[in-house]
């Protein structure tokens, strides 16, 4: 049974575009809300949820959504998304059995050779599709995470959990209060 699930973020819950203004400062990102509600139903069904990214622009998003957000960009620079993988073992008390991870890009496969259960979208690059145990037929930022909640509903990897526990995660993310 799954009990942590690691989501890579820009090309993945993003379809990777980036706007930039002219001294190329990161103005905007695509994101798909059904993705989001996809992620409070697996959290909503005891599994939880980390963001990992190799970009910072990304923590505001996290925070405001309630979700613990990982940058593996620290002062060398590095893009190792495998290194954080001991330290979740202890924090969310898992073994690497019980944790998913999607990813998309060439910096994600350290963590398709150390997890068991990965997945990735369709446009990902072949040396992604050829080490992910499931391509899903989402392309990144086009509702990855459904595809992944229904995948795991399907295949009885998880229990639907109930609409008031879904609305209740909603309340409380920043994003919900910021929209009244």
């Amino acid at each position: 049974m799954i009990k942590l699930l690691i989501l890579d973020i820009d090309g993945v819950l993003t379809d990777g575009t980036k706007t930039y203004d002219k001294d190329h400062n990161v103005l905007s990102k695509r994101f798909m809300c059904k993705d989001f509600t996809a992620i409070k139903k697996f959290i909503a069904a005891n599994i939880d949820v980390v963001l990992i990214s190799g970009d910072k622009w990304n923590e505001k998003m996290a925070k405001k959504r309630n979700l613990e957000f990982y940058c593996t960009r620290d002062d060398n620079l590095s893009l190792d998304k495998s290194k954080y993988i001991e330290m979740f073992l202890e924090k969310y008390d898992v073994k690497t059995e019980e944790i998913s991870f999607v990813g998309d890009d060439y910096f994600d496969l350290s963590m398709f050779t150390n997890i068991e259960l990965t997945f990735c979208p369709a446009d990902s690059p072949n040396i992604i599709k050829n080490n992910s145990k499931i391509v899903l037929s989402s392309n990144g930022g086009q509702g990855v995470l459904v595809e992944l909640y229904d995948y795991f509903i399907s295949n009885k990897l998880l229990k639907e959990p109930s609409l008031e526990s879904v609305l209740a995660l909603d309340a409380k993310e920043l994003t919900s209060s910021e929209m009244k």
